[in-house]
């Protein structure tokens, strides 16, 4: 009994003088375990357990308050369509402290009051609203703050995963700062009419890879998640999502949309798939068919080393990079147009392979031809998934 005059001392209420022992007796309650405790010193006449919540030193009644958090909540969430929802709380430290050193005393055999109380307010939340929790992966996170009495909200993004194609020249894949925001991009393409019928805040493109701004994405097209911020509606009917960006006929087109995670952002980042290329070449010289054909051929399983190229040197780091060309196959029209059909390794810097950057990628189809010869177009036809 000496010890439990220590702890009468403390004027812990039923719940928290249980929660000194929540791990003893796991059938029970923090309430039952309490209530166990003051029944033990009634039955040797001495009543040493304050029974009032309010007097608490520590929780001071906070238990009695879950409905109205759970009403607050509601009615910050009442614009926001969701299913599953995961509830946490924080203390003042020195209420977290205060419970630790009475805990110690006891054995720590205890646990802290902030988890209980998100443990009771999220299962009163769950029944009164009809929810579901989910500790893993909820579509909302609330956090309260016990000590200024707010509520944090965190919604878990919309990921859509999906295939583009970039059918004209000059539109970026993402909003850069050098563009307005009328510019079209792809990322904006996309992500504008995701955000109108998600009702979201804002969205970020992921993609596997990028293209030039003046590059087309043709073919089998490039993989990407679109990643919507912040949704008031999560219920997106991604059929109709599909045919107003494709309606649209502003030059990027979608397939294969699904929902979509992070691991899925995650994978198609670290894509290293190998790409088949189209280059319509420009020479101030003659260029001669059966000579390109011939060199070309050298090309095949051919490894080349390219030094970062001037025009990205600022954004990227200078360093000399091995990647090895699978074949490069040249055609020649009746107009003199030379057309070259490319498949390069990831990463490979296609424009440079064919002009050489001042020898900053060796070997080069310049160098071996003996003749400046450059890119006028460049499409991707195929990525090799």
């Amino acid at each position: 009994m000496h010890k439990f005059q220590e702890l009468s001392g403390e004027k812990l209420c039923i719940r928290c003088l249980g929660r000194v022992f929540a791990s003893v007796g796991h059938t029970f309650t923090n309430d039952q375990r309490g209530s166990n405790l003051i029944f033990a010193s009634q039955c040797i006449g001495e009543e040493i357990f304050p029974t009032v919540e309010s007097e608490c030193v520590l929780c001071e009644g906070i238990f009695l308050k879950i409905p109205e958090y759970a009403n607050e909540i509601s009615q910050r969430l009442e614009n926001y369509e969701y299913k599953t929802i995961l509830i946490g709380s924080s203390f003042p430290m020195e209420v977290l402290e205060k419970e630790r050193l009475i805990q110690e005393k006891y054995g720590s055999m205890g646990e802290p009051i902030k988890k209980e109380f998100s443990r009771e307010l999220g299962k009163y939340f769950v029944n009164a609203y009809g929810k579901e929790f989910n500790r893993t992966d909820p579509d909302i996170m609330v956090k309260v703050n016990v000590e200024f009495m707010s509520i944090e909200l965190q919604i878990k993004s919309i990921l859509i995963y999906g295939t583009y194609n970039k059918l004209i020249r000059g539109i970026p894949q993402t909003r850069w700062i050098k563009y307005s925001e009328k510019t079209d991009t792809v990322e904006s393409l996309i992500g504008e009419p995701l955000k109108e019928m998600g009702r979201g805040k804002d969205f970020v493109l992921h993609g596997a890879g990028r293209e030039d701004v003046d590059v087309k994405m043709l073919g089998n097209g490039r993989e990407f998640v679109i990643e919507l911020t912040d949704p008031r509606t999560r219920s997106i009917n991604l059929d109709q999502l599909e045919q107003i960006i494709n309606n649209a006929g502003r030059g990027v087109n979608v397939s294969n949309l699904r929902f979509s995670t992070r691991e899925e952002i995650r994978k198609i980042k670290n894509e290293k798939y190998f790409k088949v290329y189209r280059a319509v070449l420009e020479t101030d010289g003659k260029m001669e068919c059966n000579k390109l054909k011939e060199i070309c051929g050298e090309f095949n399983g051919k490894v080349i080393y390219q030094r970062t190229p001037l025009r990205v040197s600022s954004s990227r780091s200078d360093l000399i990079r091995e990647r090895t060309v699978v074949s490069m196959r040249a055609e020649c029209a009746e107009n003199g147009e030379k057309v070259l059909t490319i498949e390069a390794e990831a990463g490979t810097y296609i424009k440079e392979l064919i002009s050489g950057d001042d020898g900053r990628t060796r070997p080069s189809l310049s160098e071996r031809m003996g003749e400046d010869i450059r890119i006028s177009e460049l499409d991707v036809i195929e990525i090799k998934r």
